[in-house]
């Protein structure tokens, strides 16, 4: 009755680990059937003490009876302690290597996998794992004893009416394969059409104040109602199937019951069956009828826990794209050399040209370098490879001297602090989220790194100061103020090797000044990465990289290349002139940037 697709091997390598305190309940549950099973042996004496009118005899029975009975239950107790402990252990080591291995997956893993299913596998498959490794198994197991014990002592009692009472068995095997093959694709459907359902109210609640600026709330309820009929759809269906499962079990078991009550009275009758005989063959008869009738409930959780290991080990099977280098030593000083850098996102077609294309440049230590170029020409890519955040070739990227691609990951990140170009920030404090890389930093610490990026003057805002809750993916805060945020979590972690994505795209040019003279500060003695719309931060610079269409097409210092009158002065004088038109009139800046767009679009 096993599952249609591979068995997931991985429900093994777990059962492995606490094989120990599984086989202790396993082992008492076989002592549990072992007692329990002797009880129709001594029924048979007590009946035929009963029909000799041995009164001594039944009473030393019944004590017997009395002592298995406790006996019995201590077992049962027990089995049930380790094997239900031990699956709660397993959906334990499940959750949290589940969430070392989403740790380890690149960004082009989530691009393609929706975080609903993401929660769906890691909240709901996990508790059918556990049902499967806890309930299910013990169910699985004592089925299985007890037909292999009774069925062969029935046939040994009496084989001709054992094959009567037992002619319903084929049917059950036969027609328990039928429903465990549907039940298995039922579950899968089921759980998909969940992963999809809590997608969609995730990203509704994430995106709650779009929704209602484009009133969207009635198509979006409705697109949610389509897709909570298909979950209802597929459970009815479920639920249909277990209405007929759980009743044609419970006839399967009744039937050797009637089989016996007619056959096995004739005998008594006729003098070939014995009043005791017919108890202890009812015994066993009834033995089997719970679990034959429980077979449609443990099918269910079987099929269900097997077609959500499955889902799981899609997660598991996926190998991640950026793995660890052999070289351990993180780099010290911080120089940075780009050789003929090509890349082109994987999810692109062969016929779209690589973001990045033959970049070659060297950042030496403690050297500030500014990268600046039009929307789209590859900046935020260039500084990710770096991170290897996304995987680059071979012999392309080195760090003192070093390829990055044999670098442990941990080694090369941790000599790199880094402000993304999109700001998160975790539902936690403010002081929290600026610590997050540096959890051990002092108090004292955290006001400095929150005073250089220019978030201290906001802190007056919040009625707790940096420890304000900032609400989920930063909510409570302004874009700006989360920009800070990330700056001031780079800027707190001392590494050789500062990377800063666009950080002052949201703040005021008063802002601006004031972390610029902070940012001279904290990046002498550091090689500085500094992406930037806002040429202000030449100022900064000790070389200017300007990148266009995935190419370097212009470097050296800021005179250099106004002097050059290239790209760079192209767009050193467009700002100059939006900076100018917003001085002296905010009706001609809007016009000047509407231009702009249209200009970049085409």
């Amino acid at each position: 009755m096993a599952a249609p697709s591979n068995e997931p091997r991985r429900i093994r390598h777990y059962f492995a680990r606490h094989a120990g305190a599984f086989t202790a309940g396993l082992f008492l549950l076989i002592v549990t059937q072992a007692l329990s099973l002797s009880v129709p042996r001594l029924l048979k004496g007590a009946t035929d003490a009963l029909v000799a009118m041995d009164l001594a005899r039944t009473k030393e029975t019944a004590g017997y009876l009395m002592l298995i009975a406790v006996l019995a239950a201590l077992a049962r107790i027990g089995s049930r302690i380790f094997i239900f402990n031990s699956g709660r252990e397993v959906e334990l080591d499940v959750r949290n290597d589940l969430f070392a291995k989403l740790e380890s997956l690149p960004p082009s893993f989530y691009r393609k996998m929706p975080s609903g299913q993401l929660m769906s596998r890691a909240v709901n498959d996990l508790t059918q794992v556990r049902l499967l490794l806890g309930p299910g198994l013990l169910n699985l197991t004592n089925t299985a004893l007890v037909y292999a014990v009774v069925v062969p002592l029935l046939f040994m009692k009496d084989a001709e009416l054992a094959a009567l009472t037992l002619m319903a068995l084929p049917g059950l095997v036969i027609s328990g394969q039928i429903f465990a093959r549907r039940m298995y694709r039922y579950n899968r459907d089921a759980q998909e059409k969940l992963g999809e359902l809590q997608n969609k109210v995730q990203e509704n609640l994430g995106g709650i104040m779009t929704v209602r600026a484009y009133r969207r709330e009635a198509a979006e309820r409705a697109w949610f109602v389509r897709l909570n009929d298909a979950y209802v759809a597929v459970n009815l269906k479920l639920a249909k199937l277990r209405g007929v499962l759980f009743p044609l079990m419970g006839l399967f078991g009744a039937f050797g019951t009637i089989v016996l009550l007619y056959a096995g009275g004739a005998r008594i009758i006729d003098g070939r069956l014995t009043v005791g005989d017919f108890v202890e063959f009812n015994a066993y008869i009834a033995a089997l009828t719970w679990p034959t009738i429980a077979l449609g409930w443990m099918l269910s959780l079987w099929q269900r826990g097997l077609a959500s290991m499955d889902r799981i080990n899609e997660i598991f099977t996926v190998e991640p794209s950026i793995a660890d280098g052999p070289l351990s030593a993180r780099p010290g000083a911080g120089n940075i050399e780009i050789r003929g850098l090509t890349f082109r996102y994987p999810d692109s077609g062969p016929e779209t040209p690589p973001t990045l294309q033959d970049v070659t440049t060297e950042m030496r230590a403690g050297e500030t370098v500014v990268i600046v170029g039009r929307t789209g020409s590859g900046k935020s890519t260039l500084l990710k490879a770096i991170l290897r955040l996304l995987e680059v070739p071979p012999g392309t990227i080195f760090v003192d001297g070093r390829d990055i691609t044999e670098l442990e990951l941990d080694a090369l990140r941790g000599a790199i602090s880094y402000a993304p170009q999109d700001a998160f920030l975790f539902s936690r404090s403010i002081s929290e989220n600026i610590a997050f890389g540096r959890p051990e930093a002092s108090q004292a610490e955290i006001e400095g790194a929150t005073e250089s990026a220019g978030l201290a003057g906001d802190l007056s805002g919040f009625t707790d100061g940096l420890e304000t809750m900032v609400g989920e993916r930063g909510v409570t805060l302004s874009g700006g103020q989360r920009q800070r945020a990330a700056l001031a979590r780079a800027l707190l972690v001392s590494s050789p090797i500062l990377i800063l994505d666009d950080t002052l795209a949201a703040v005021d040019t008063e802002t601006e000044r004031h972390i610029l003279r902070a940012l001279a500060r904290h990046s002498q003695g550091r090689t500085t990465l500094l992406v930037t719309h806002r040429l202000a931060c030449a100022e900064l610079a000790d070389r200017i990289l300007v990148l266009d269409e995935g190419r370097i097409v212009e470097q050296g210092t800021e005179a250099e290349l106004l002097a050059l009158g290239g790209l760079y002065a192209e767009m050193h004088a467009r700002q100059q002139l939006q900076e100018s038109l917003e001085r002296e009139s905010p009706e001609a800046l809007n016009a000047e940037r509407g231009a702009e767009a249209v200009g970049v679009s085409s």
